[in-house]
């Protein structure tokens, strides 16, 4: 084979190669393109609701249940259909007992997961220390808006846990953005 045949075989070589990566990238972003596609639906909010199409309601309590206040907080809100998973402590917890309460916790994740939910409305009455252990448990998962109790016995907004603040920042960062917004 002389030069000439050798540079042909390379050259169509080289086109074969060049086409395989093609459609190689051509198919990746198609598929790229679908996934944020469906996210982008997945996460749409509802005119009527101003909420995800799938949200649903996790309540822990820690030493108290707030059951009750949740439900008047979503009925004030018209969110009576949003679904409300919970796990409520009976007393106060000591440092000691935190892993076996977050593998409870965690469990209302996978009940949350297996319901499909795209937001999930976090309320939350414990121990501060616990709480940080379950906004970083959740955190990389759907948005979670953290809701506070406040003195006038009913919830408020306090900030938005997102998938990419769980990997750009810490959840003290998280709550310090959301705090100064209110200011």
């Amino acid at each position: 084979m002389d030069y000439y045949g050798s540079f042909g075989l390379l050259a169509n070589i080289a086109a074969v190669v060049t086409f395989c990566v093609f459609v190689w990238v051509t198919v990746t972003l198609f598929l790229a393109k679908k996934k944020v596609e469906k996210k982008l639906r997945f996460l749409e909010k509802s005119e009527k609701t101003g909420l995800s199409k799938r949200p649903a309601a996790i309540v822990v309590g820690i030493g108290k249940n707030p059951i009750v206040s949740v439900e008047k907080f979503l009925e004030d809100n018209g969110w009576e259909d949003i679904p409300i998973i919970s796990w409520i402590a009976d007393g106060f917890l000591q440092p000691k007992d935190y892993t076996k309460a977050m593998a409870e916790i965690n469990d209302l994740r996978s009940q949350a997961l297996n319901l499909g939910v795209s937001e999930v409305l976090l309320f939350y009455a414990g121990p501060l220390d616990l709480a940080t252990f379950i906004g970083s448990s959740f955190s990389d998962w759907v948005p979670i808006n953290v809701y506070a109790f406040t003195d006038s016995g009913t919830y408020e907004y306090r900030f938005t846990l997102r998938r990419e603040g769980a990997r750009l920042c810490t959840v003290s960062d998280e709550l310090v953005r959301g705090l100064e917004g209110k200011v």
